[in-house]
C-alpha cells in the first residue's frame, strides 16, 4: 500500500508549533519576590540618603565658605590699591567704635563698608535692622555685618537667619586690620578672616578654648577658621554634625 508522503505534516507542525511556544515562555515575578526587591531597595537607599544629605551640606557650606572669603579679599585688595595701607582708612574701623562703645548707626557703618568694600563685591540688596545691617549674595548666602563693623557673621541662606546654628549654618569672621594686640595677632594687617580671636595657633586649640569660642564648645566662634585650617575641608573629626 502505498503511503501518502504528507500525512504525517499537520503532526510535524503542530509538534514544531508546540516546541516555538515553549521557547517564548514568559518568567514572571510573584508578589512576594517583588516586595522583597523593593525593601531591599528601601533598606539600601535608607542606610545611604542621609550620607548623602550629609555629604551635599558640607559642600555647599565649604563652597560658600571659600566664595564669599575670596570675593570679600579681592574687594579688600582693590580697596588698597585706591586708599593705600590699612592705616589709611581713616573712617573705617576707628569711627564706628567697638562692641562695647559703638559711634556709629547701622546706616552710617553700611556707607562706609560700601565706600570701603561694597561697591567691589555683588550683591542684591542691603538690609539695615536695629544694630546690624545684613548684605545679601546673589547665591542666596547673607553676611551680617555689626554697627562696630569688625565682626560679621556670615548664613549659608536665609533660612539660617532665622534657625541660626553655628558651625553648620552660620560661621563668624571678623575684619580688624588696624587693631594690634597679642590677642588679635591673626586678625591684624589682615583682610577678611575667619573668626580666633585669641587662638592660639594649633589645631587643638581650633577645637578648644580657654574663652569657650572653640568649635567644639558653646559658641563655636572657630569653626570657619578649623575648616579654612584644614584646607577648606570639613573632616571626619569634625566637631558639628550635619
Amino acid at each position: 500500500m502505498r503511503v501518502s508522503k504528507t500525512a504525517h505534516h499537520p503532526d510535524t507542525k503542530m509538534q514544531g508549533g508546540t516546541n516555538k511556544s515553549r521557547g517564548k515562555r514568559k518568567i514572571a515575578f510573584t508578589l512576594a519576590e517583588v516586595l522583597i526587591t523593593l525593601g531591599i531597595i528601601g533598606i539600601v537607599a535608607a542606610m545611604t540618603l542621609p550620607t548623602l544629605i550629609q555629604n551635599h551640606r558640607k559642600k555647599e557650606v565649604v563652597t560658600k565658605l571659600q566664595k564669599v572669603y575670596s570675593v570679600m579679599n579681592q574687594a579688600i585688595n582693590l580697596s588698597k590699591v585706591e586708599y593705600g595701607d590699612f592705616s589709611d582708612w581713616a573712617d573705617f574701623e576707628k569711627k564706628c567704635g567697638t562692641s562695647d562703645s559703638k559711634t556709629c548707626t547701622p546706616e552710617q557703618s553700611k556707607e562706609i563698608f560700601i565706600k570701603y568694600i561694597g561697591k567691589h563685591i555683588q550683591y542684591t540688596k542691603i538690609e539695615v535692622k536695629e544694630d546690624v545691617f545684613d548684605v545679601y549674595f546673589k547665591d542666596g548666602s547673607i553676611l551680617r555685618i555689626s554697627a562696630y563693623i569688625r565682626d560679621m557673621n556670615f548664613y549659608i541662606n536665609k533660612k539660617a537667619i532665622d534657625n541660626p546654628k553655628n558651625g553648620i549654618n552660620f560661621f563668624n569672621f571678623r575684619f580688624t586690620p588696624t587693631m594690634e594686640s597679642i590677642s588679635n595677632k591673626f586678625h591684624y594687617n589682615k583682610g577678611f578672616e575667619p573668626y580666633s580671636w585669641r587662638w592660639d595657633g594649633t589645631r587643638e586649640g581650633l577645637f578648644q578654648e580657654d574663652g569657650n569660642y572653640g568649635c567644639s564648645q558653646t559658641i563655636k566662634a572657630y569653626c570657619a577658621k578649623l575648616i579654612q585650617f584644614d584646607g577648606w575641608q570639613i573632616k571626619d573629626d569634625y566637631p558639628c554634625k550635619f
